[in-house]
């Protein structure tokens, strides 16, 4: 038995309202602002127990645009909101049982022009939500949560700002081989049939300290196969921040940054196999050469450019898209878009986002009849700056203008401190997690080692006396651990939210013991 909750959110020209689905979406309606202050307003869906309601104010006279929440103070620009109001309604009896909760929003401007809206939504109970024993071990004082991986990519999820990121237990998730050179990053992996590809990049215990590309094949990101070199520096001092297209034929296309010499710049560098295994022409591990190199002859800025770690190679509408990125080092603090049918040879297209972020990832996903880019991005500074271990993405409906960036996640963990290079976890549309390289100092230095974080569904856990269960972290992209007693059979709820975080999808009485896996069963 729950009691409805409706938190109310103002925020200048957006509408959005998430109702009891985890996927899929459609961006908010774009309204032309009215002649005089008003709410604007569409009809509301039947909601869940609890949901988040975000409501537009717009006011006349060209007033910019402006963030306000219920407990923050006045609205700026001379507003007041004069009357909020919520009721709440009690849940109970079968999950077709509906009750009715309201609100009303009254809002007036400096000349006592006002605006009302009332809404009134259908309040429907949760699933049910059941653990079932799965016949496996898990540490003591412990228990392990399954089935809890992200739904498909939506859009109005990444929108909000709330998705649910949850750190593996694992630090580091990979770690290179022993050996005199042990640093590697720069994660790609590759979604296939029923595992992923994982390539990486770096020294992984070699003799020398000359970056290389690796890959490692892995079902589930907990067990992982045999290393092997698929490309070699050959003419180059390093090769190194790889991603990988692989099309239904089984061929490969790769594009990685590549280091000439101490003196030369960076530069984007194209590698291509039709089985993944043989790379150029020649079997892995390829020697790259200097003829790999891409060429983008009508672009006035490129061959005195550096462009280290952020070259992103993408396959839209029968074309390659390269983004290269000249982050810090490059002056402009912007990243290109260049189009090719025939790499390494491509032609510039302009700039795609102003920013001194390098991008390091582009997934496209198709939601409904339109077209979602999300690109990841992250900062890469000298080693006299003090880092700010964030990364962050944009959206973009076109793959050629990126809206504004959203910061992802920061880091947590000592390791943080200096983080690179992340990539997405994808399978079948969605989005399950993002793997990066990180290190505890402020260098690009022998210390790195591979991480994760996973996009999940947020499960609460309590006892009895409703003590809450500490989440330990996730352990790959569809389990998540929690701390609990190491002896007895404990009695509680089970609370469980979409990936964004704030939306419920399912609740129910459980029984767990300490040592013992389960999968969520939603019903």
């Amino acid at each position: 038995m729950m009691a409805a909750r409706l938190r109310l959110t103002v925020l200048a020209e957006t509408l959005t309202i998430l109702g009891s689905a985890c996927g899929g979406g459609a961006s908010p309606p774009s309204v032309p602002p009215p002649p005089s202050i008003s709410i604007l307003t569409t009809s509301l869906p039947d909601g869940m127990v609890t949901f988040d309601y975000t409501q537009t104010i717009r006011a006349s006279g060209g007033v910019a645009p402006f963030v306000w929440k219920v407990n923050s103070g006045s609205l700026p620009h001379e507003l007041n909101l004069q009357q909020s109001s919520t009721s709440s309604a009690t849940i109970s009896g079968t999950a077709d049982t509906a009750q009715t909760a309201g609100f009303t929003i009254k809002v007036t401007d400096a000349k006592n022009q006002i605006a009302i809206q009332s809404y009134t939504v259908n309040i429907k109970n949760l699933v049910s939500a059941q653990l079932q024993e799965v016949q496996d071990q898990v540490p003591a004082g412990a228990i392990e949560i399954r089935a809890i991986n992200a739904g498909p990519f939506n859009p109005l999820s990444w929108q909000q700002g709330t998705l649910n990121w949850v750190p593996d237990v694992r630090t580091p998730m990979f770690a290179p081989l022993a050996g005199m050179f042990q640093n590697i990053y720069s994660p790609w992996p590759l979604e296939q049939a029923n595992d992923w590809r994982m390539f990486y990049g770096g020294w992984d215990g070699t003799a020398t300290s000359n970056d290389r590309v690796y890959s490692v094949t892995t079902p589930d990101f907990l067990i992982f196969g045999s290393r092997q070199l698929v490309i070699d520096h050959g003419d180059f001092l390093h090769v190194n921040n790889e991603n990988v297209t692989q099309f239904a034929d089984g061929s490969m296309h790769m594009m990685s940054t590549t280091t000439v010499s101490t003196t030369s710049n960076d530069k984007p560098t194209y590698f291509s196999s039709p089985d993944g295994s043989i790379w150029n022409g020649s079997p892995e591990p390829y020697q790259a050469q200097l003829s790999d190199v891409v060429s983008i002859p009508d672009d006035p800025i490129y061959a005195a450019t550096d462009y280290n770690g952020g070259n992103v190679l993408l396959w839209d509408k029968n074309s390659w898209i390269l983004y290269y990125s000249e982050g810090v080092y490059g002056g402009n603090g912007k990243v290109f878009r260049a189009t090719s049918t025939s790499p390494p040879d491509f032609q510039s297209a302009g700039s795609v986002l102003n920013t001194s972020h390098y991008a390091n990832d582009v997934k496209k996903f198709q939601v409904g009849s339109k077209s979602w880019y999300v690109m990841l991005l992250y900062i890469e500074r000298g080693a006299s700056v003090v880092r700010n271990p964030t990364f962050s993405y944009s959206l973009s409906n076109d793959g050629i203008a990126f809206g504004p960036e959203y910061p992802l996640f920061g880091g947590l963990l000592p390791e943080d401190h200096f983080v690179t290079t992340p990539a997405f976890v994808t399978k079948q549309g969605s989005i399950l997690g993002v793997l990066y390289g990180a290190n505890p100092v402020d260098l690009l230095n022998a210390a790195n080692q591979i991480y994760a974080r996973w996009l999940q569904k947020k499960v609460v856990i309590t006892d009895s006396s409703g003590a809450q269960f500490v989440l330990q972290g996730g352990y790959g992209p569809d389990r998540q651990r929690f701390h609990v007693p190491q002896s007895g059979f404990l009695q509680g709820k089970i609370l469980v939210y979409c990936e964004d975080g704030v939306t419920p999808l399912a609740a129910g009485s459980i029984g767990v013991s300490s040592g013992k896996a389960y999968e969520l069963i939603l019903k």
